[in-house]
Formats: structure tokens, C-alpha cells, sequence
């Protein structure tokens, strides 16, 4: 039988267990009014792979977990862009890091997606920490492994440039040539500065982590999850972040009332004390 996606509408039962699942080996809440776009991400490979509706393809995923990795991908692409909610590396450009001390400076990027934020802080980082001539090293994070993959390759279309300031464009990104038409590469020698991992924010930390960080950006994620959720999530990062430093969260976010081990700076910008 032929998979029709208007024929074989998702249920909302499937919905359900799709969503459950999705809970259960990542801590991400869908609403119900995500029901859409979940059947709309998965009809695409309910019908590659031959299958009739959504509930033979629910069986299929969780009796492989290479299809189980091929679901979290599809369900947690999000959108992303370089120096999205500017504001944030204004303040660490202007304001922190003139007062830095350290020799060293580690930034983590928690919800790194196709690569765009940790991109844009290594550019930030190299114009402004280069000239003092500190070391810095950014780790960068998801859980989707395509999005990650997208990452290290560090190629984006030509669309996507149009945030980055002219001169960081000039110093940092290469302009693609001979069937790259239309696209840009970021720098290898500011690429290699990012260390690219999958790693699952509500499972215990993995020791390629290395010490703590100065800064950590854990930004338009939190959204997704329970404040319980919420709340195991930063106090796990915080754990990681050394005293005076900083935890970056998105503009449509907060952390009130969700814990006490940071404290306000700035609207959606926290220090540990």
C-alpha cells in the first residue's frame, strides 16, 4: 500500500505516542497544537520508506536506533541564523570581555543546531581576544546529528550572510567558487577553533566536556521542556560554568522562578556567583 500523506492523516493517538517518545529519549514537550508539524516532518520518510500510515512507522523507530536518530532529527531542526538576538554579543564584546582576566577563555554553545552560534561567538572571540592575545576554545552541541554534520562542514547559503557585519564577512568567511556558487565558507582557521559534539542536554554530561567555562549560551531551547525540566537542565550547565561567569538564554525565555544558582545581569543574561 501506498502511503497518501492526505489519505493517512496522523492521528491524534500516533501524535501521542510519537510525542511520548520523543519525551522519553530527549525530555522534549510538544504541545498538542504541534501536531501538524510533526506529521508534516515525518510523512516525507513514512512514504521513502514505503510504509502505509504513521503507526507502522512508529514501530519501525523504536526497533532501530539508527531510525530512532533519523526521528530526533527530523523533530528538532530549528531555526537558526548568525548573530541571531544581537544584543547578546554586544554585551560580551563591550562588556565582558574587556574585563576578562583569565589566560584562557571557553565558551559552550548547548543547542548549537547547523553551527551559526558558535560561528558567530568565534568571530566575536577572535576580534576581540586576539588582539590581547588569550587562547579560546568553543565546544559546540546538539542533539540532532544531521544539523551537526551541516556544522562541521561550515557551509551556508549565501542568504545567510546578511547579518554578518561586512568586516567579520571579509576576514572570517570565503566566498564559494566552482559549483559553491552561492554560498560562503567559514574560515578554517576560524573553524578549527569550534569542537563539534552530540550531546543530549538531560542526560548526564559527557567528559569530552573537559572544565568549566566562562560562558555558556543554552539559548531558545528551554521552551521545549517542563519547568522541572528547565530546572535539571541549567542547574546541570551551571555546574559547568565557573563563578562570575555567564549563561546566556533566549529572548522569549527566563529563568524565574525556575532556580537560584544564577542571578539576573540583564534580561535572558545570568552570572553564577
Amino acid at each position: 500500500m501506498i502511503f497518501d500523506a492526505q489519505a493517512a492523516s496522523m492521528t491524534y493517538n500516533e501524535f501521542v505516542r510519537f510525542k511520548e517518545l520523543l519525551f522519553n529519549v530527549s525530555g522534549i514537550t510538544l504541545r498538542s497544537e504541534k501536531q501538524v508539524m510533526v506529521e508534516n516532518r515525518l510523512a516525507k520518510r513514512v512514504r521513502k520508506l514505503g510504509m502505509a500510515n504513521y503507526s507502522q512507522y512508529y514501530e519501525r523507530v523504536v526497533s532501530d536506533e539508527s531510525e530512532l536518530q533519523i526521528l530526533l532529527n527530523l523533530l528538532t531542526t530549528n531555526t537558526t541564523y548568525f548573530f541571531r538576538e544581537k544584543e547578546h554579543f554586544d554585551f560580551l564584546k563591550r562588556e565582558y570581555l574587556p574585563k576578562f582576566k583569565g589566560n584562557s577563555f571557553r565558551v559552550w554553545s548547548a543547542a548549537c543546531s547547523r553551527g551559526a552560534e558558535p560561528y558567530t561567538l568565534a568571530m566575536v572571540l577572535d576580534d576581540a581576544l586576539s588582539v590581547r592575545r588569550l587562547s579560546w576554545e568553543i565546544f559546540a552541541s546538539d542533539i540532532n546529528m544531521e544539523e551537526l554534520e551541516k556544522a562541521v562542514i561550515a557551509l551556508y547559503p549565501m542568504s545567510e550572510a546578511d547579518k554578518i557585519p561586512p568586516d567579520y564577512l571579509r576576514r572570517y568567511c570565503l566566498r564559494g567558487e566552482n559549483g559553491f556558487d552561492g554560498q560562503f565558507l567559514i574560515k578554517d582557521s576560524l573553524a578549527q577553533k569550534v569542537r563539534f559534539f552530540r550531546v543530549n542536554l538531560m542526560e548526564k554530561l559527557p567528559p569530552e566536556l573537559g572544565g568549566e567555562f566562562d560562558v555558556i549560551f543554552l539559548r531558545n531551547m528551554l521552551i521545549y521542556f517542563s519547568e522541572q525540566e528547565r530546572r535539571e537542565i541549567v542547574e546541570r550547565l551551571v555546574s559547568k560554568l565557573k563563578r562570575g561567569g555567564l549563561l546566556f538564554i533566549g529572548h522569549s525565555e527566563t529563568l524565574n522562578r525556575i532556580t537560584d544558582v544564577v542571578r539576573q545581569v540583564k534580561p535572558t543574561i545570568y552570572i553564577k556567583p
